[in-house]
């Protein structure tokens, strides 16, 4: 039974484990919390507790033996980032993929403009400089150390739980006067499609965006998922207003805009989106978080 390793077994990373166990994967996940890891192991993901600098820890990656890790933890912008040891740490690990799971924050701010995996990385914050610095590490392992790992460029992940619905009800999403960003998302299972298409059909040291067929302006997706949910549609506010409600962090990802393709996923990992617009998947998500329940 081949087996795969989480780093970082959150929300997608949970979606991403119940498709792995669905083609008789063994899974294990990893996590600081220890509720967290009673979760992981009601859903039958084997938890793995701890930080990753901790030498427990790596000694329990090399203990599960993975063909295949996916790693969603983000990049440490003050402390020592753990992505770097835990890549020496599979040197001679018989992997048949590293899945680096990033971000197309990389391309930073291109008004509106289209972008792929060829258009030149110009990141605006620090966590995106962060990232960057961590595919370069990613992308060397492949070519110094012949570990198979992919890059993929996730965009807005949205599904079940992740309609807006919280921030909505709080009152503390906004738009922004006269920066309505062009922006790009992805279901969360497609999203899961998407990186196990990287592991059987990536080639080493690739760099992939996995996002749906049609970017749309912020303003398209927030209204939508008002009305879904039956809130007020979001206030607009001025840039002032909106750099002190969020700060300069949040504001300079709000203000980013681009549209980003996705023909390498589609033609060379062959994904088939479920979702492939927004209009279908958050009606679907927003029914299936009703039929859950509170």
């Amino acid at each position: 039974m081949k087996s795969a390793l989480i780093i970082g077994c959150g929300y997608t990373g949970t979606r991403l484990a119940t498709r792995l166990m669905d083609i008789g994967m063994k899974v294990a996940g990893t996590t600081r919390s220890g509720e967290r890891a009673a979760e992981l192991e009601a859903s039958g993901v084997e938890p793995l507790v701890g930080g990753l600098q901790g030498r427990e820890l790596l000694l329990g990656i090399d203990k599960v033996c993975p063909d295949l890790i996916v790693y969603f933890v983000p990049p440490q912008v003050t402390d020592a980032d753990p992505l770097g040891p835990v890549l020496a740490s599979l040197a001679r690990s018989p992997l048949e993929a590293f899945v680096y799971v990033s971000s197309t924050a990389v391309y930073g701010n291109r008004d509106g403009e289209w972008v792929d995996e060829s258009t030149t990385v110009r990141p605006g914050t620090p966590v995106a400089r962060a990232r960057c610095q961590a595919e370069r590490i990613v992308i060397d392992a492949a070519r110094t150390r012949g570990t198979p790992t992919r890059v993929c460029r996730v965009t807005g992940i949205y599904g079940p739980e992740r309609t807006l619905k919280k921030l909505l009800q709080s009152g503390n999403y906004v738009l922004i006067r006269d920066h309505d960003a062009w922006v790009n998302r992805i279901h969360v299972d497609d999203l899961a499609s998407g990186l196990v298409a990287a592991w059987q059909a990536g080639g080493a040291a690739e760099v992939y965006n996995l996002t749906d067929d049609e970017p749309h302006r912020t303003s398209e997706f927030a209204f939508m998922a008002a009305d879904l949910h039956g809130l007020p549609r979001p206030r607009i506010v001025d840039a002032k207003e909106a750099a002190e409600l969020l700060g300069e962090e949040r504001l300079r990802r709000k203000l980013d805009s681009k549209r980003v393709r996705n023909r390498r996923m589609r033609e060379e990992l062959g994904v088939q989106l479920e979702f492939p617009s927004y209009k279908i998947g958050l009606p679907s998500a927003v029914a299936e978080e009703q039929a859950s329940g509170p």
